[in-house]
């Protein structure tokens, strides 16, 4: 009786603190630890980590190392740091990305998935002008050799804060 009562009040806590925002990242995109989400009101700002819902194009049966959710695509919503705003600069070849002439370390682009070889990972290549609304999403690591590693806007472009389920913690 007593542990289906603990199992039940933990189902229960887990959820409640769902719905009102509170995650733990438990991933190696951006250091471990628990969070406080909450809905983006105006401008997000260059540093704040964000959750957020990938473009649909990006799916779990396309890139099978990304989590089954939510999402348009039907994937979880990621959690990663927005490195450039409205009105940026965003430059990317293979090597890296640079932001207002700025590069990124760690930032050069993977041909593929290491756990998944087979997998062919989209490259966005080229000059990029932010627009309104308009983040570049780039996953720090847990640790910075990490970076290297993260699916994020190097893959399939800048997210619009207006469609993509944009959260930010606190």
């Amino acid at each position: 009786m007593v542990p289906a009562l603990l199992m039940t009040a933990t189902i229960a806590g887990s959820l409640i603190a769902w719905q009102t925002g509170w995650r733990i990242n438990l991933t190696e995109s951006e250091p471990l630890g628990i969070y406080h989400l909450v809905p983006v009101h105006g401008e997000v700002e260059r540093g704040a980590l964000v959750e957020f819902c990938p473009p649909p194009s990006v799916t779990p049966t396309a890139f099978p190392f990304y989590m089954r959710g939510v999402c348009p695509g039907g994937g979880m919503p990621m959690f990663k740091r927005v490195v450039g705003v409205p009105g940026d600069r965003v430059h990317v070849d293979m090597i890296g990305v640079s932001i207002n002439g700025r590069k990124l370390p760690f930032s050069q682009q993977m041909p593929g998935s290491i756990k998944f070889p087979w997998v062919h990972l989209p490259h966005q290549l080229g000059d990029f002008v932010l627009g309104r609304n308009e983040y570049w999403i780039y996953g720090n690591g847990a640790r910075p050799e990490l970076a290297v590693q993260s699916f994020d806007s190097r893959y399939w472009g800048s997210i619009n804060a207006m469609f993509s389920h944009f959260k930010v913690a606190e």
